[in-house]
Parts: C-alpha cells; structure tokens; sequence
C-alpha cells in the first residue's frame, strides 16, 4: 500500500494546511453532533444525592442531615415509595405537613417542609417556598428536558384547548410525531395521560416532558393556565414559542383582581428563551399591554387590525369557515370544518406557529382543514330530529358570548340554552353569564354546572340577578333534567346549547365526583326523541 509521507517543507505547505485542519474540525463537528445527540437521547438516571438537593434549594435550615440517595419525587403521600423525597406543599384544601408521616411510614427517606415539624426519623429541609423547590428539584431530576424539545405555551382565557390541539394536528400531518399537555390530560405521541390540572404541578409538567424527550418528539404543545404561572408550576421551562388567545374575566377567586389575573399573564412571555416568540392575538383588548411588556420578538394575528398574520372571513356556516390569511405579502385560501366566528382566531394562532415551526405550506392548509375540533369545545351533536345541538367548555362571560353570538348567526329558529356556573369559583361573572344568555338565547334554562361546595340554588340565584327577560328563563337545578327540558322544548329547525362542562365525565357536588356526561346524556335524549318522532 502506497501512503504519502509528508517532509517538514511539506507539512507547510497551503494544500497541507488545508487538508490537515478540514479533518481537524470534521472531527469536532462529529464530536460536538455526537455530544448533542447523547445528550437529548440518553436516560436520565433520575437519581440524586441530599446534599445536591440542599445546594439547590438554599434552605433555611436543615434537620437530622444524613447523606443519602433519592430515587423519587413526591407531593402526594399515596404515591410514595422507598427513598423518595417528599415535599409538604400548601393548598387550598389539604396542607401536607399533616402528610408527613404517613409519607414516611411509605418509604420517604427526606422531607422538605416550610413550617417547623417535630420529627427526627429523617432529613428534614425547610424552606420559604416549597412549591418552587419542587420546581428546581423536579426540573434538575429529570434533566432539564426542555433544553432538548421544542416547547409552544399557550395562554389566554379562552381557545387554549382549540388552538393547541390544532397545532398538534398541523404538526402531526407534517410527520412529526407531537406531544401535549393541557386540559384534556397529556398526549406523548399516541399514549393519553390523565393529569390533575390544565397546568399540573412542576414535577408532573418535568416528568411528561422527559418522557417525550426520550421517546424522541421534537415538540411540545402546551396549555399554561394562570394558575400554573401564579404559582410557579412552569418554572424551569424553557418555552420557545408563547402564544396569547385572548384575556378577560375569569379566576377572579384565585387572583382576586383582573389586573393580577392580567399581569400573570404578561410574565408568563418574560419566560421564553432568549431567541424565543410571542404570538399576539391583536384584536384582544389588552394586547398593547402585553405588546409594550414582552421583550421577545413578536408577531401578531387578528381579523380586525393590521396584523402580521391577518385572517379575513370569506363564508360562514354551520359547515365551517371559508377564509383567506394574508402573511408576508402571500395570502392563503383555508377551509375549516369549525364552527363559530370566534373559531377563526384559534385557527390564526395555528397557522402562526406552524409558520414559526417551519411547516410546509401545504400541510398547514390540509392540517387546518382536516382538524375537525375538540370534545366538548363547539361540538355538533348529530340527531335526526333537525335540531342543531352543540356542547360546549363555556364557562366565562366572553367565551358564552362568543359562543351564542356565533350560533345566533347559524340558525333558523329559536336558540336554547342550557348552563350553570362553577361553585367555589368568581361569583362576579355570575350575573354577567346570566344577562349574556337572556341577551342571544330565546329560552334560557338556568341548572347546577359543578356546584361543589355551594347550594345550587345559591349559584342559580346568583345567575339570575343578571336577568331582567324573566319570561324566557326556567330553572331546574337537576342539570339531566335541564338537558331534557332543553330536547322537549326544541323543534326542527332550532338549536339546543350546552355550556359550561364540555368534556367533562363527572359533575362535581361536596367534594364528590359522581359520572356526567352532557354528551352522553343529551345524546341519548336526542335518539329517545327521534323514535318517538318517527
């Protein structure tokens, strides 16, 4: 075999040179790629020593200190396993200081607590905020995950659910395989799972993207609540894109004022990566606020103003919308098979990130009209009694208006509502529901939502307080009674509304769940009819 053997003149010749430092950096690129790509497929091992946790938490002081391994995570005493750490988290109803020791008596080796606590049979951390060390804690412990993902938050008080389950649908038509995590439970790829909270606890939220990390999805959609920005649940996500749907009144009995539910909000796009995104539907009321706060790039969408992404209505009907988007000096001819003007906004937001995520053109525009909505967010209930029933997650001033404005357009006859409002929750927006209702609809039946810890009828009268057409309301607090009051009442031609609970499997009264379905129980009363009818 022949090899060329270079001289000492040779080695300085430009040919050399170039010859020798091309291979020299082909080896640090295939380095480096090498590096990345172990980094973002490798098994977190998913363990760590106290004294790394102590680091990390800066605590106020530290009792009964002694090294050892933490192999798990917990704030729910019932999931606790040997050598986990359990954190003693504050509620609104529970407090789990009073769980320590049944967390211990599991197998928790380490407790990390805010008040004093008279126990020694293990480590125990206490700090200022032990939400937020269960951030840091559970974001270190699975690796910070959403270094390797591309992570989409959507805010707002309504179309969160919509807009991200489009996005996933988009995304998913282009090949890619997505994860999601919002109000419906999470999506990793296929696989559901169940979650507690439209934005559920940290470790929770670290865990999920973990997982969908290591089943290589390269993209995350996610609903982020007030709630879940309030009290620190999205801390350590490193969101690359944040998208605003809309703000108005909602969860006034967790931030007491609007301009706090307002202001949580806005601080939720100060967490986006240093090359991060907004999008800002700027037809919201608020969005010059938001627009004059957030230091990250943003585009824009609407129908209204001048917007980067500008939708503009060609048709609407009960088949869906026909509209055309102009961006970047090219417009876009979509049909979706959605249902209400307000629609069009969620389909926007869609469109935006898609573009933001780089998708082929054509798989925006099939993704769009292929995506055929939500459980329970404007779902048509097919029947054969020519009435036009839809159910709907409804449960605030604006999205109600939004969404009997839109039916008002849609039918031929009378327009029958049935809704309650959440107990435990914003008395205000009461009143605000019931005038909307009596404002659109030509029969309103007022009901129980999720009553909880109220008297129903304390909710309904609540309601009513914003009615003055007293003719057209009926009241029945029984909400399957109320659904079948709503199918007598209705003729062909007519359509029946469902509003506040959507998808929603259970209806909850004194802190029980008992099984409820709208869909199933209206669905069955629709059938009944039909037969009846024929």
């Amino acid at each position: 075999m022949n090899r060329k053997v270079y001289t000492g003149v040779d080695m300085l010749r430009p040919l050399f040179l170039r010859r020798l430092f091309k291979g020299y950096f082909a080896w640090i690129i295939t380095i480096v790629k090498f590096q990345d790509y172990w980094l973002s497929n490798r098994k977190v091992p998913k363990r760590m020593k106290l004294s790394k946790v102590i680091d990390i938490v800066n605590p106020i002081f530290v009792d009964n200190f002694m090294e050892l391994e933490v192999r798990n995570l917990a704030y729910d005493s019932r999931v606790v396993s040997k050598d986990t750490l359990f954190f003693a988290l504050k509620g609104s109803r529970l407090d789990g200081h009073k769980f320590i020791q049944d967390a211990i008596g599991k197998g928790a080796n380490s407790c990390i607590v805010e008040e004093d606590v008279a126990i020694s049979e293990v480590p125990l951390i206490k700090v200022r905020n032990a939400r937020e060390s269960l951030a840091d804690i559970s974001s270190y412990f699975y690796g910070f995950p959403s270094n390797n993902i591309t992570v989409v938050g959507i805010t707002g008080t309504n179309g969160k659910t919509t807009s991200s389950f489009l996005i996933k649908h988009i995304l998913s038509v282009a090949g890619k395989k997505v994860g999601l995590i919002g109000t419906m439970g999470s999506l990793i790829g296929s696989r559901e799972i169940d979650l507690p909270n439209t934005t559920p606890e940290s470790l929770w939220l670290q865990k999920i993207i973990r997982e969908m990390v290591d089943e290589n999805i390269k993209e995350c959609i996610m609903e982020v609540s007030s709630h879940g920005i309030k009290t620190g649940r999205i801390k350590n996500i490193d969101f690359d894109i944040g998208v605003l749907t809309n703000v108005t009144r909602d969860h006034l009995n967790f931030h007491k004022t609007f301009d706090d539910y307002l202001s949580t909000k806005i601080s939720f796009f100060s967490g986006l990566k240093k090359n991060g995104v907004a999008v800002i539907n700027i037809d919201d009321n608020n969005s010059d606020k938001f627009l004059n706060s957030i230091s990250a790039d943003c585009i824009t969408y609407g129908i209204e103003k001048q917007a980067d992404v500008k939708g503009t209505i060609e048709k609407i009907n009960s088949n869906g919308i026909n509209a055309t988007v102009d961006y970047k000096g090219k417009q876009y001819r979509i049909f979706s098979p959605l249902r209400g003007r307000y629609n069009i906004y969620n389909i926007l937001a869609g469109f935006s990130v898609a573009k933001l995520l780089n998708v082929d053109d054509n798989d925006i525009i099939e993704g769009i009209k292929t995506f055929n909505g939500v459980e329970g967010r404007g779902e048509s209930i097919e029947n054969s009694s020519g009435i036009d029933c839809v159910i709907d997650y409804a449960h605030t001033p604006d999205a109600l208006l939004n969404l009997l404005k839109s039916e008002r357009e849609l039918v031929s006859g009378r327009l029958i509502c049935v809704f309650g409002a959440g107990g435990n929750r914003d008395r205000g927006k009461r009143p605000e529901m019931g005038y909307v209702a009596s404002r659109f609809c030509d029969i309103v039946i007022v009901t129980s939502d999720n009553p909880r810890d109220e008297e129903p009828m304390d909710i309904i009268n609540d309601i009513l307080d914003g009615i003055d057409e007293r003719e057209k309301v009926f009241v029945e607090e029984d909400r399957k009674k109320a659904i079948g009051m709503a199918v007598n009442m209705a003729k062909k031609g007519d359509a029946i509304v469902i509003a506040g609970k959507g998808h929603e499997k259970y209806q909850e009264i004194k802190g029980k769940r008992f099984p409820f379905s709208d869909r199933k129980v209206v669905e069955f009363l629709l059938r009944t009819k039909g037969k009846d009818e024929s």
